[in-house]
C-alpha cells in the first residue's frame, strides 16, 4: 500500500459512510483526486517523490475530510439505521407472536381446551409481546451503542423500561405486572447471553419472574410457578437470539 493509498483508507475509516457500496465509491473517488494532483505536479516539473508530497499537502488533513463526508452522508446513515431497526424489530415481534402462540396452543391442546380460548385476553397478551421485543432489542442496541461497557449498555433498556411501565400504568394498570416483567426477563436473558457460559441466560429469563412471584405473588390466575410464561420467555430470547445474529449477518453485511 502506497502512502497515498493509506491517507485514502484513513478517509474512509473515519468517515463513517452508511456502506459498503458507498464506502468503496468515496475511495475510488478520493483515490482518482489524489492522481490527478500527482499528475499535475508532475507536469509542473516535480519528479514522483515530491510530486506526492505536493499532492498530499493540497488533498489536506485526512480528519478534516472524514469529518466533512460524516457530516453530508449522516442523513443518510440514521435513515438506514431507522430502517435497520425497523425490520429488526418487526421480524422479532412477529417471532415472539409465533412462538409464545405455539407454547400457548400446544399447552391448551394438553388441557384439553379449545385453542381459541388462548385468545381471550389477545389485547393484555399484545402488550406482553411487545414487552418482549422491547426488553431483548433495546439491550441489544445498548451493546451496539456502548460495547465495552456493560453498564452503559443496559442504560436503553434502564429508560425504555421506565417509560413502558408510565405507559402500561396508564393503558392496563390491572394488568400492567406481567409485561414489565416479562421486559425484564428478555432484557436480562440477553445480558446473560453476553456471557460464555451456556445456558447461564436461562436464569435471566427465570430469575425476574421468580422475584415478581416471591414478592408480588401470582402474576397470572395460579398458585405455582408460572412456568409456561418461562418456557415462552425462554423459547422467544433463544429465537431472537438467531433473529439478531441473522440480522447481523444480512442487514449488517453492507456496514462499512
Amino acid at each position: 500500500m502506497t502512502h497515498l493509498d493509506d491517507i485514502v483508507t484513513r478517509v474512509i475509516l473515519r468517515a463513517k459512510l452508511p456502506g459498503r457500496k458507498r464506502g468503496r465509491e468515496v475511495a475510488e473517488e478520493l483515490r482518482a483526486h489524489l492522481d490527478d494532483l500527482v499528475e499535475e505536479m508532475r507536469s509542473q516539473g516535480y519528479d514522483d517523490e515530491a510530486a506526492a508530497r505536493m499532492a498530499r499537502m493540497r488533498f489536506g488533513e485526512p480528519q478534516e475530510i472524514a469529518a466533512a463526508f460524516a457530516s453530508v452522508y449522516a442523513p443518510e446513515r440514521w435513515a438506514r439505521r431507522i430502517v435497520q431497526a425497523t425490520l429488526l424489530c418487526a421480524a422479532s415481534t412477529m417471532v415472539v407472536v409465533v412462538v409464545v402462540g405455539t407454547v400457548q396452543s400446544i399447552a391448551a391442546i394438553c388441557a384439553a381446551q379449545p385453542i381459541l380460548s388462548t385468545l381471550r385476553e389477545i389485547y393484555q397478551e399484545g402488550f406482553g409481546f411487545g414487552a418482549i421485543t422491547a426488553g431483548y432489542c433495546s439491550l441489544y442496541a445498548g451493546e451496539r451503542l456502548f460495547p465495552t461497557s456493560l453498564a452503559k449498555a443496559a442504560l436503553p433498556s434502564v429508560v425504555l423500561g421506565l417509560c413502558l411501565a408510565a405507559v402500561f400504568a396508564c393503558a392496563i394498570p390491572q394488568h400492567a405486572a406481567l409485561p414489565l416483567v416479562a421486559f425484564a426477563c428478555a432484557a436480562s436473558g440477553r445480558l446473560l447471553q453476553r456471557l460464555e457460559m451456556p445456558f447461564l441466560w436461562l436464569a435471566g429469563t427465570a430469575l425476574p419472574l421468580l422475584i415478581a412471584w416471591v414478592l408480588f405473588g401470582p402474576l397470572i390466575p395460579c398458585w405455582e410457578f408460572p412456568w409456561l410464561v418461562w418456557l415462552g420467555l425462554t423459547i422467544s430470547c433463544k429465537a431472537l437470539r438467531e433473529i439478531v445474529r441473522l440480522f447481523e449477518r444480512v442487514l449488517l453485511a453492507d456496514l462499512a
